[in-house]
């Protein structure tokens, strides 16, 4: 049988992950966001050129950023949850590394 412990540490490896994809988007968007001026400026190509991908590619950085606020309320949601299911203080680095939740749900 599952146990709210091992689900628990589930989601919170799977969480984890998701904040750190997240973040990872991020910083491959502005490495593109780099790359794509660095053509403007060191290249023959004039200044303007592209300029509707950039706009697009504001607004992606845009949607990731709020993607990454939304994840950030859901790891709040489920602390609450957590905390409401276990009576467990919510105390400051209660949520696993995924390590830890490894080794919680390999037990």
């Amino acid at each position: 049988m599952l146990t709210v412990e091992i689900a628990g540490a589930r989601v919170a490896r799977d969480l984890e992950e998701a904040e750190r994809m997240t973040n990872e988007s991020l910083r491959a968007l502005a490495r593109l966001n780099v790359s794509m001026m660095n053509v403007r400026l060191d290249t023959d190509v004039p200044q303007y050129q592209g300029q509707t991908a950039l706009i697009r590619l504001q607004e992606a950085q845009r949607h990731m950023v709020d993607a990454m606020s939304n994840l950030t309320r859901v790891h709040k949601s489920l602390r609450d949850d957590f905390t409401k299911i276990t009576a467990l203080p919510d105390t400051p680095g209660r949520c696993p590394a995924t390590e830890v939740a490894k080794v919680a749900e390999s037990a």
